[in-house]
């Protein structure tokens, strides 16, 4: 059996497969379109770029049967997921210039794959109680979402979220990447529907079976509609919990 392509490849691995600089890179774009999954268009695309680490990442189209185009992943969205995902704050070299990646050139927004931490906590005392002191490195699926809603890129609408997706035991988490582009913003689910493609092993998304969202109290934009109507389409018995967080003060 033909070994799939990865979605991160350390520079020994592209080596390995003819790729020693970014203009090898469509070597590669062919086994890396093999894992778009694009059921409705058909249309199967792939991006690459080399990243500041020197690794080689991967980004595809992921369309969501039932589900109108607009709620689809295109692969540039994924590329910068993907890096984000895996803390990369750099691009050198690209296949194909990112749509997506649109950086805003104010003084006072922060590029979009720079760290960010958005100083939430969870509003509900009990909640609040449950998340551990290390939630950087925990794998409850609610201190992963809230350490997601940390993290995300909302820099337009002022209103962070993250999600955690549960299947067979592991926990996939994302977050809402916004662009100057502002319709070309990815979701909280899609994002973690990112890390779930890329790290899942080829599972299909109605194996996913829990899900929790977190996001601001009265926020001027709310994730949760949108989440149920993706995730009761393509994972019917997945259970989704949404919990709200404030803002706290700056040190």
């Amino acid at each position: 059996m033909v070994q799939q392509l990865k979605f991160i490849l350390t520079l020994e691995e592209a080596a390995s497969k003819g790729v020693s600089s970014p203009s090898d890179f469509l070597k590669l774009k062919e086994d890396a379109i093999i894992l778009a999954r694009a059921p409705i268009s058909g249309v199967q695309d792939a991006v690459l770029a080399l990243a500041s680490s020197d690794r080689v990442f991967l980004g595809v189209n992921v369309e969501f049967e039932g589900l109108p185009l607009h709620h689809s992943i295109s692969s540039e969205q994924f590329l910068v997921a993907n890096l984000a995902l895996n803390f990369e704050q750099e691009l050198h070299a690209c296949l194909l210039p990112s749509r997506f990646y649109l950086e805003s050139f104010e003084e006072d927004v922060p590029l979009l794959l720079v760290p960010q931490h958005n100083r939430l906590a969870l509003s509900d005392p009990v909640s609040a109680a449950e998340i551990c002191a290390n939630r950087e490195h925990c794998s409850h699926p609610k201190c992963r979402a809230l350490t997601a809603a940390n993290k995300s890129y909302a820099q337009y609408s002022k209103c962070p979220s993250g999600v955690a997706l549960i299947c067979e035991g592991e926990v996939y988490k994302g977050w809402c990447i916004e662009s100057a582009a502002y319709n070309l913003s990815l979701g909280p689910v899609q994002a973690a529907l990112v890390d779930f493609v890329a790290r899942g092993e080829g599972k299909g998304f109605e194996m996913i079976t829990g899900a929790v969202l977190m996001e601001m109290n009265d926020a001027n934009v709310s994730q949760e509609a949108t989440a149920r109507v993706l995730l009761e389409t393509i994972a019917p018995g997945c259970v989704l919990n949404v919990f709200h967080c404030y803002k706290t003060a700056e040190n």
